[in-house]
């Protein structure tokens, strides 16, 4: 009869505690849970979880909302990342257009510069013209005038010759006058 009591109570321990393996429910978490990405499961206490994933990271509540803040943070971050971003882009797209629109100053101010040196250029043209002109006029006032300047001591000269002639001559008859008389 203790066998058969041994026996009745090993079933029974066994059926006792099959039953608490049924109230017990197994969670199963798949593999494709490696790449879910959102919130995490939350793990409640008396479960038991079946992880047929690779690597499973285990964290508190403080350390996930440590977590969690940390991530927000980041992701306000890259908007104001964004943002900056943007803000460059937009100085640079207007850095571009004043450095063209530069270019096409230089191009009007190089293309004025052409026309003023040009014109520079023929005014000096007609200046020179007109130096080597008044140049020519001169040459030919000074070899006028070096002519006048010969033909005035020639007339000079054949004044004084003549007034040495007619000193002469007025001498020569006031001696035959005075001889004569």
């Amino acid at each position: 009869m203790k066998k058969l009591l041994f026996i009745f109570f090993v079933l029974l321990t066994t059926a006792m505690f099959s039953q608490v393996r049924d109230s017990v429910r197994v969670i199963e978490i798949p593999a494709s849970y490696a790449n879910h990405i959102g919130e995490p499961l939350q793990v409640k206490k008396d479960s038991v979880y079946l992880f047929k994933t690779p690597e499973i990271f285990l964290v508190n509540k403080k350390s996930f909302l440590a977590i969690k803040n940390v991530y927000q943070s980041t992701i306000n971050k890259d908007k104001m990342t964004q943002d900056l971003i943007e803000k460059y882009s937009a100085t640079l797209r207007r850095n571009i257009d004043l450095e063209r629109r530069l270019k096409i100053n230089f191009t009007k101010t190089d293309s004025l510069d052409q026309v003023v040196y040009e014109k520079t250029q023929l005014t000096l043209t007609n200046t020179q013209r007109a130096l080597d002109f008044t140049l020519n006029s001169l040459e030919k006032a000074n070899n006028s005038l070096d002519l006048i300047e010969k033909a005035t001591k020639r007339e000079r000269r054949k004044r004084v010759f003549e007034k040495i002639l007619i000193g002469i001559a007025g001498v020569g008859v006031g001696i035959l006058v005075g001889v004569a008389l």
